[in-house]
């Protein structure tokens, strides 16, 4: 499968598809894969843009079009005159740009290469049409080769009315960090060992620190390749058919989190790696179906199916800091850590649409009907990865033989065994019973079950629960090995099981539009939606939500549309602690149950299934202006205020934005935009004090000496400008872009016991360093005619970007705080000039 083999073969397998597929015959309906192909430097695919077509959009006339809402319709494309192909009607055109890109300045900064991963070298672009206007029948060729990791390469072959095929490849960037120091050789393998220097369990902070600082920065990113192709196919005027088949696979590395248990408690113990994770996977997606359009009936019938593969099971580093106990035992060295991978898993949806034209109101029914599976069944992993001992020779007994964890035979069964199953029924019906009123009512139920149940259980040992951190907390801790047992583990609370999370959801919404007169129009809605969930802190919510809109077009000039929405979420009692059943407190045996301390605070609520109330405000305003001129104005404000002492309290987001367009001629466009949002975050928490049975807050275990408030705000600017003006032959480009992003995080407690470590309290100010975005980024450009068929392109691009994140503030000096370990270096401010030049050549 294409899962565990290289790209390269892949590819290769569904380019035959897809030339298979091209002797079929089908019909665009809509149903494709990927439609939309560009790159940073030709975001919308139009190599040889040759700028607006002054016959415009319509046979009829040539004045630029507005849409029902005033907003001018982008221009129709000039396009290059066609030339004959032989003798049998067909024509084409085309073009090849062949080019070369220089950058200087701060080119390595994984902020400016994000999506781009830009380089000095050349660069190649074309497209090739083929039309044949007897019968309709059509081929398109487009390609960008800016490097090996960003590339696109699509063809479409099929005829008007009659079949459509698609075929494409792909490889896209992600460069996540160019300053990263790792400690570890074999970085995107599935091993990964310490460079030489260090020893594993052995190592000290000094040679830990001393290694990192002597490596030269690396690059982490991880690369998509995808491949697809997709067909479209007229049975006859009323039946259709359509599949569509794609393969994604990812490779690379990318930072991530290793622990193996806390330092900060503990100097000179545990351990925090950021370990530089391989990422190779891959997804195979298929979607077909059949679809029937007749003047009263219409059906679609259809399957999807999504494939996810590891071409890893899992990966291993290896630490190069040992550990103690903090009771003075000995504690065997472990000399590695290890992850498991995503589970693998498919997926199946068969789903069909049926639809009736009402006689009654000119009405319209439809219902959608759909059965949805995803499954889980990996061979599962052993719990540990180690030889020997583990843990910490203490009684009773707190150490464990490597030989009853490090087996599948250590597993209650050897596969996953789990799924979700879904079933769904969404019907929608639309009545029009006059010229001015519009009546729309739906209908919605899914069920969501959860299938299977894995107990953590080894039947070797007889002992129920999971190894904690690869085994290295209960080597530091007595008793948080994290397994229970009826002996002399009786009292160890741990996760024994699999959560299932079964979900029931029913919606009916009804609504009205209604047309005052030729230039306003009211609409009103009201919704209510029932959730019932298993296993959560609330068992039933109920969402009551009125929407209200007027449109007015009393101006000639002027599109004024106003929205309106309140939502209410109430439901059944909050319930702090349903989970229960999933850990070792639920066993027969289980000693202690009495004195155990909450689960959490009684008082928190989570957001997700809390009461609230949210508001929504939407107010946009289209003018149209003189000289093809046209401004568009939005204000959008959504409110959320939360039922909750603590957790989430409020929510807030309030945005406005101020566009201008201008089209005088085909020859010239230009646009200027503003925006500006800022959304607010409240958090409110506690920390927990002694050990005690009292959830309450403002008791023991909770007591208001312990709170602490959190509040997020977050401001962001946008503004650029764009124009482009054609004189003749040559064409001029001007764009401006600024993105100004700020972030603070205040808090506040009642006392130092609401921190974590309490000693630190001296050092807190009531808020976090701000966090800064900004980006200017300024690009010019010109094409020039060389001769009839070939022309000159110059761009230039500088970008300029300041940014700066707290979370990675000394990093410059070292990446090693104790047994604490980073890789990646962060963000940091970054000055760049791109400069391309091509020659376009017309075919």
């Amino acid at each position: 499968m294409c899962a565990r083999i290289r790209s390269r073969n892949c590819r290769g397998s569904l380019l035959s598809l897809a030339l298979i597929a091209g002797f079929a015959q089908a019909q665009d309906s809509g149903t494709g894969t990927d439609l939309q192909f560009g790159n940073w430097l030709d975001p919308a695919g139009r190599i040889g843009w040759e700028g607006c077509d002054p016959d415009g959009g319509s046979w009829l006339n040539a004045e630029n079009k507005r849409t029902p809402t005033g907003f001018l319709y982008g221009c129709a494309p000039r396009l290059a005159e066609a030339k004959p192909l032989g003798d049998n009607g067909w024509r084409y055109t085309g073009a090849v740009a062949l080019g070369y890109l220089h950058l200087g300045g701060d080119e390595d900064n994984s902020n400016w290469r994000r999506f781009r991963d830009a380089d000095d070298g050349v660069i190649l672009q074309a497209n090739f049409s083929l039309t044949r206007a007897s019968d309709g029948s059509y081929a398109d060729v487009r390609l960008s080769r800016l490097s090996r990791d960003n590339q696109y390469y699509r063809a479409v072959i099929g005829q008007a009315g009659r079949y459509k095929v698609q075929a494409f490849v792909r490889s896209t960037p992600n460069v996540l960090s160019t300053n990263a120091r790792s400690i570890w050789d074999g970085v995107g393998s599935a091993h990964l060992t310490l460079k030489p220097g260090l020893t594993a369990a052995g190592s000290s902070s000094a040679q830990v620190a001393a290694v990192s600082a002597a490596q030269p920065f690396s690059t982490l990113s991880v690369v998509r390749d995808k491949q697809g192709v997709s067909i479209n196919y007229l049975l006859n005027p009323r039946w259709s058919g359509y599949a569509s088949l794609t393969h994604e696979e990812r490779t690379g590395a990318r930072p991530f989190g290793g622990p193996f248990f806390f330092n900060y408690p503990f100097p000179a113990n545990g351990g925090i790696y950021e370990i530089p994770r391989p990422i190779n996977d891959s997804t195979l997606n298929f979607t077909g179906g059949f679809r029937f359009v007749g003047n009263v009936w219409r059906t679609d019938f259809s399957y999807t199916g999504s494939f996810f593969r590891n071409a890893y099971s899992a990966y291993d580093y290896q630490v190069p800091y040992g550990l103690y106990s903090v009771a003075g035992a000995y504690t065997p060295p472990l000399y590695q850590g290890s992850f498991a991978y995503e589970p693998e898993n498919d997926y199946h949806r068969l789903g069909t649409t049926f639809g009736r034209k009402l006689s009654t109101w000119n009405g319209d029914f439809s219902v959608n009907l759909a059965l949805t599976t995803m499954r889980q069944n990996d061979r599962l992993l052993p719990p540990m990865d180690c030889q020997g001992q583990f843990g910490q020779t203490l009684a009773p007994p707190f150490i464990a033989d490597c030989a009853n964890w490090n087996t599948t035979d250590a597993l209650s069964k050897k596969r996953a065994g789990l799924a979700i199953d879904n079933q769904k029924v969404d019907a929608r019906l639309v009545f029009l019973p006059s010229d001015t009123l519009t009546w729309r009512s739906s209908g919605r139920y899914l069920r969501e079950d959860y299938s299977g149940t894995y107990w953590a259980y080894n039947p070797l040992t007889d002992q129920y629960g999971y190894i904690a951190e690869n085994g290295s907390q209960g080597s530091v801790v007595p008793g948080e090995m994290g397994l229970w047992d009826r002996g002399p583990n009786a009292s160890v609370l741990t996760r024994i099981r699999n959560l299932p999370l079964d979900k029931e959801t029913s919606e009916v919404s009804t609504g009205l539009d209604y047309r005052l007169d030729s230039r306003n129009t009211l609409s009103a809605g009201y919704s209510f939606t029932r959730i019932e969930r298993a296993h959560r802190e609330v068992g039933t919510t109920h969402d009551n939500q009125l929407k209200l809109g007027w449109n007015n077009r009393t101006l000639d000039w002027l599109t004024f549309r106003a929205n309106y929405s309140w939502l209410d979420r109430s439901g059944s009692d909050y319930y702090y602690n349903p989970y229960e059943f999933t850990f070792s407190s639920s066993l027969p045996g289980f000693v202690g149950a009495d004195a155990l301390s909450p689960h959490t605070v009684s008082a928190l609520r989570k957001y997700d299934i809390a009461s609230r109330t949210q508001q929504k405000l939407d107010l946009m305003a289209t003018f149209i202006l003189p000289h093809e001129m046209t401004v568009y104005a939005s204000f959008r404000g959504d409110r959320n205020r939360y039922d909750a002492q603590l957790g989430r309290q409020r929510f807030d987001t309030w945005a406005s934005s101020v566009q201008w367009e201008w089209q005088p001629n085909p020859d010239t466009t230009a646009s200027a935009w503003y925006g500006h949002d800022r959304s607010t975050l409240a958090v409110a928490n506690v920390n927990d004090a002694i050990p005690s049975t009292d959830p309450t807050l403002g008791g023991s275990t909770y007591p208001d000496a312990s709170r602490w408030w959190m509040d997020d705000a977050q401001r962001n600017h946008y503004a650029g400008l764009n124009f482009t003006r054609r004189l003749g032959r040559t064409t001029l480009d001007l764009a401006w872009n600024w993105t100004s992003s700020r972030g603070t995080t205040r808090y506040r407690m009642n006392s130092a016991d609401a921190l974590t470590m309490p000693a630190n309290a001296a050092l807190t100010s009531g808020r976090y360093p701000v966090m800064v975005y900004r980006v200017n980024a300024l690009t010019a450009g010109i094409a020039l005619p060389l001769g009839q068929r070939t022309r000159l392109r110059l761009f230039n691009t500088y970008e300029r970007g300041n940014l700066s994140d707290w979370h990675y503030f000394g990093f410059e000096d070292t990446l090693v705080y104790d047994h604490r370990v980073y890789t990646d270096g962060g963000p940091s401010n970054y000055r760049v000039n791109l400069f391309g030049m091509m020659v376009e050549v017309q075919l």
